[in-house]
């Protein structure tokens, strides 16, 4: 089959989601004149048509950028929709809760939906929300404008939501009334609040919150009492770019009683610092932490870091409290004893996938993230540009970004999983 595509068209006429659906998944004729056609063969695997002239689309739908600002005819929809479970309507012109309800409730199967930089300022009509999408298990609604009262009536119709994004929406307070026991995953980047207070409240509306991600945010860790209380299941915290100017704000993480998992990356405090005493000084300072920036903590590491914690403290008159706690662990260490100034020159070993094929490699960690990249296309025989993750029990856990680290920045060592995608 094949596809034929009028780029002339113009993509920004404000149009129906059942039109857009049309537009992209459908066939039309070859238009004539000069206007520039792109015939695309389409794979039998992809988006189609029956032998009927009925639309099949994918379970994913992703309809984003196509200046939609109504649903259209909902049996048509619900007829094309019956077997969607993922709905993204990112970047469209819909102001109007109802014309999302419209949609959605032709649509059984919804698990995941996606609102995101639509205009949706408007409160949600009582009758409009006197519905139910118990299915629903994500819900992110970033750059909306949506008010508090909005995010509540959302969290009441569609009950079993566990992931929520509200990054972007400008909020300077929390006005949650009711608790949310299913939300275990809160995306809150890149809002205006400044209280440390009203970050407890989000922890007390989500009561088995277990990941918070709230980077590019202006609040500061000031000392309040309540973290213990407010986030008591909080095992991952992404706290890239706040606003962390003292050494004091990053004990204050040790409040959190469950965490184990932080990214602080971007932060004022830590800029003139080197990447590795960077590290050093976060991991001796929280102690119950066993992943930081995306790599996990060795036991070795976490040696080293502590001790070379208490060397740079040892002379210092005024030390903090966390040297008092190490010097009890790890005694009084001799100035400079197995300190190694410079940069590792050792080889590991590593294990390299890409695709289907599989090598064990030996690297120099000494060698840069570009200079690896060009060795892996060479060996691979790729072409085009790649990514480069290391891999734990299957799961991505850290992307090779900064061309320009070595490998031992990232901490590459002997049996690490690394795939090229």
């Amino acid at each position: 089959m094949y596809w034929c595509i009028n780029m002339a068209a113009e993509a920004t006429e404000p149009k129906t989601f059942l039109k857009a659906l049309h537009d992209k998944y459908g066939d039309s004729d070859i238009p004539e004149g000069n206007d520039l056609v792109l015939v695309m063969h389409v794979p039998n695997s992809a988006p189609g048509m029956t032998d009927s002239g009925q639309l099949i689309l994918p379970r994913q739908l992703a309809m984003n950028y196509h200046s939609i600002t109504h649903a259209g005819n909902e049996e048509e929809i619900a007829n094309l929709c019956d077997k969607v479970t993922e709905l993204d309507i990112a970047n469209n012109c819909i102001s109007d809760w109802k014309e999302i309800f419209k949609m959605m409730s032709v649509m059984p199967k919804i698990e995941s939906i996606n609102f995101s930089c639509n205009p949706l300022m408007a409160e949600i009509d009582d009758e409009v929300g006197n519905q139910s999408f118990p299915n629903i298990k994500r819900l992110i609604l970033n750059k909306t404008g949506a008010a508090w009262r909005t995010v509540e009536v959302l969290l009441k119709i569609m009950p079993s939501v566990e992931e929520l994004h509200l990054s972007l929406n400008d909020y300077t307070e929390v006005d949650l009334k009711e608790k949310y026991p299913n939300v275990v995953n809160l995306h809150f980047n890149a809002n205006k609040l400044r209280d440390w207070g009203e970050i407890c409240k989000l922890g007390r509306a989500f009561p088995n919150l277990c990941n918070l991600v709230m980077a590019e945010s202006e609040v500061s860790l000031c000392d309040d009492s309540e973290v213990e209380a407010s986030f008591p299941k909080v095992v991952s915290l992404n706290a890239n770019k706040i606003g962390i100017t003292s050494w004091e704000e990053i004990d204050r993480l040790n409040s959190f009683p469950a965490l184990t998992d932080v990214r602080l990356q971007g932060v004022p405090l830590l800029e003139d610092m080197k990447e590795e005493q960077r590290r050093q000084f976060l991991i001796a300072r929280l102690p119950r932490i066993n992943r930081l920036n995306g790599s996990k903590i060795q036991e070795e590491e976490r040696d080293k870091a502590e001790r070379a914690f208490l060397r740079h403290f040892m002379d210092s008159e005024e030390k903090p409290e966390r040297y008092m706690e190490l010097e009890k662990t790890h005694g009084q260490l001799d100035p400079l004893a197995d300190v190694n100034l410079g940069p590792p020159t050792h080889t590991v070993t590593v294990r390299v996938t890409y695709d289907t094929k599989v090598k064990m490699m030996q690297l120099n960690v000494n060698q840069t993230v570009q200079e690896l990249k060009v060795l892996l296309k060479k060996t691979f025989d790729i072409s085009d540009k790649i990514k480069l993750f290391v891999f734990e029990d299957g799961i991505p856990t850290n992307e090779l970004t900064e061309i320009r680290r070595c490998l031992y920045m990232y901490y590459i060592e002997d049996g690490i999983d690394l795939r090229i995608i």
